[in-house]
């Protein structure tokens, strides 16, 4: 059916290519030889979806299982959406183009909190109920995986199971209990998954504050799942290659996984701990392969910060003797305000000098000290002027406002910051200031988020910049909306449920989000927006206990201690173990032996 609608109205739709499929290098299975079929939802644009190096290893992951089928799903844009509707077809996969409702498990990856109407719209789409209590044996089972799940408890009453960390082994696990479960009652093939290590299932917990077990036979805490040795993650070289241009069009290979600088308001920096490194070498025959069976000349090395692999230098090194013939570029999507990170940009950029790319979040050293962001003023300016000596003349800069003990001088140091550079003598300048939200899991879990009264004020004093370099702010009230979601317990998915009855849909979008929505939604569902904002006491119960991420919550106190006191904390790859508590749960620290 979704074949005819598409022959029918190629000319009516956006960027048909998001929805034929049919891709080089796709992976279709027979039938016949098949007991698991899994659709892969990324809950946005095909475009989008497609760059999320995440979705793609457990794409793979999953089809290294000859019994297990994993197809691709992305959300479509509202003009197709609106024809599925009118047609009455529902959501499809990529690759067979088999309605979702017919497979026996869609996995949705929440990379974002304001994607969350987003996976209530996949679901609406495909026919399957989205409260998990109104599912019966016949419907798929629906699990949610991505950062967003280290606070499940918005969503929990949609989805019938979460995944708490890395995804890798664990997918595994859920498709090998799945087979061995097919055909038993619903709620004994949940009771299955949940002894799983990594799974949540919630509707085995009480909806208190903090979360407790019903039952006796399922974890009090679910502890985050973690890939220890990263080399055992490398992609098939014949890697998909997209019928249309992605937001982030280029092979991508994955060197290291987590980050231990510590920045307090850093998410992904507490969840994804310890560092765990590729090797040169693999990183390079990924590469090599990647590039080689797909076409593609751009090659990203990603990570949370590229620069800080210990082998990082070498890395470079056979890469560029490797594709020296090749007219193959090389990026990294994070470069460290230093010295060393300035070398490596221009190693990376022999061609031409256009822009850099720095983020020292706050105007003045007492704040970066707040922040543990470990970035002198004297680094700033050295690395600016050898930048400026190589030949750049473009400089963008990150910084936040509404961070924890935030003054106005903090905010006029952003200010003096721009002059600098402009005094060093870069032409053209661009601050981009994004609002603090505070995430959980990290030190400033416990902070308040300011208001949008608040925010206006500081961004008045930033615009102050305006006459030597553009001034770009992110929308404070999606901020808002954010900070609520992440933050939220299980009474905020009646907001999340009204907002997408009242049409929001693409909230990560800044041209699509409509605030209106949101609050007419929150005003409906009778919960108090700032209670969700406030500062929390650093013993009071929070919605997100159950999930343990390895680090200690009494090690988040001390170091939300330490911030308001201004004290760092150097990172523990280079110094002394910080007690967080990831090594003695987990494993510690992997890095490359650069001697060998």
């Amino acid at each position: 059916m979704i074949l005819r609608i598409l022959n029918e109205n190629i000319d009516k739709i956006e960027k048909p290519s998001r929805y034929i499929g049919g891709e080089y290098n796709q992976i279709v299975k027979d039938l016949s030889e098949t007991k698991l079929r899994v659709g892969l939802v990324f809950p946005d644009l095909y475009e989008v979806g497609m760059s999320n190096l995440g979705l793609l290893i457990i794409y793979y992951v999953l089809n290294s299982l000859p019994e297990v089928w994993a197809e691709r799903v992305f959300l479509p844009w509202k003009d197709m959406i609106e024809l599925m509707k009118q047609k009455g077809a529902e959501l499809f996969t990529l690759e067979s183009k088999t309605p979702l409702r017919k497979l026996d498990l869609i996995g949705i990856s929440l990379q974002y909190e304001l994607s969350y109407t987003n996976a209530l719209c996949a679901l609406e789409l495909a026919g399957v109920p989205l409260y998990n209590d109104q599912r019966t044996d016949a419907d798929p089972i629906i699990i949610a995986g991505g950062p967003c799940t280290t606070n499940p408890e918005v969503l929990s009453r949609v989805f019938d199971a979460f995944v708490i960390g890395d995804g890798e082994e664990v997918a595994l696990q859920i498709a090998k209990s799945l087979i061995g479960t097919k055909g038993m009652k619903r709620e004994e093939r949940l009771k299955a998954l949940s002894q799983i290590d990594g799974v949540y299932v919630p509707v085995f917990y009480e909806p208190t504050i903090p979360v407790k077990p019903i039952f006796d036979w399922v974890p009090q805490k679910i502890n985050r799942r973690i890939t220890t040795d990263l080399n055992k993650v490398q992609l098939p070289a014949k890697r998909i290659v997209p019928n249309a241009e992605l937001v982030h069009d280029r092979v991508v290979v994955e060197v290291m996984r987590g980050c231990t600088r510590g920045c307090r308001f850093c998410q992904a920096g507490i969840i994804y701990r310890p560092v765990r490194e590729k090797y040169s070498q693999k990183v390079v025959d990924e590469a090599l392969n990647s590039l080689l069976c797909t076409g593609y000349e751009e090659l990203a090395l990603l990570s949370l910060s590229t620069a800080d692999h210990s082998a990082i230098g070498k890395m470079l090194q056979l890469l560029r003797e490797r594709f020296e013939n090749h007219a193959v570029s090389i990026s990294i999507p994070s470069t460290r305000l230093d010295k060393f990170g300035l070398s490596i940009a221009q190693g990376l950029s022999t061609a031409r000098r256009t822009g850099l790319t720095f983020a020292p979040e706050a105007g003045t050293q007492r704040l970066r000290d707040v922040i543990n962001k470990n970035v002198t003023e004297e680094d700033y300016i050295t690395t600016l002027e050898a930048a400026k000596r190589a030949g750049w003349n473009r400089v963008k800069l990150y910084f936040m406002i509404g961070l924890p003990t935030e003054t106005d001088e903090d905010l006029s140091g952003i200010v003096q910051m721009a002059k600098i550079a402009r005094k060093i003598g870069f032409k053209k300048i661009v601050l981009s200031v994004a609002n603090f939200i505070p995430k959980p899991h990290t030190p400033f879990q416990f902070a308040e988020q300011r208001s949008t009264d608040y925010i206006d004020h500081a961004r008045r004093i930033v615009l102050q910049a305006r006459d030597i370099a553009s001034v770009n702010f992110h929308d404070p009230y999606m901020s808002l909306i954010e900070g609520m979601l992440c933050r939220g317990d299980r009474k905020v998915f009646d907001v999340v449920l009204n907002a997408f009855r009242n049409g929001s849909l693409f909230d990560d979008w800044a041209d699509v989000f409509n605030f209106e929505m949101w609050k007419s939604a929150i005003e409906k569902s009778q919960i108090d927006l700032n209670h969700y904002l406030r500062q929390r006491d650093l013993h009071e119960d929070l919605p997100w206990d159950h999930i343990n991420v390895g680090v200690s919550k009494s090690f988040l106190i001390e170091e939300y201690q330490r911030a308001l006191l201004g004290i760092t904390t150097q990172d523990c790859r280079w110094s002394r173990c910080n007690n967080c508590g990831v090594c003695s749960t987990y494993v510690k620290n992997i890095l490359e032996d650069v001697s060998k």
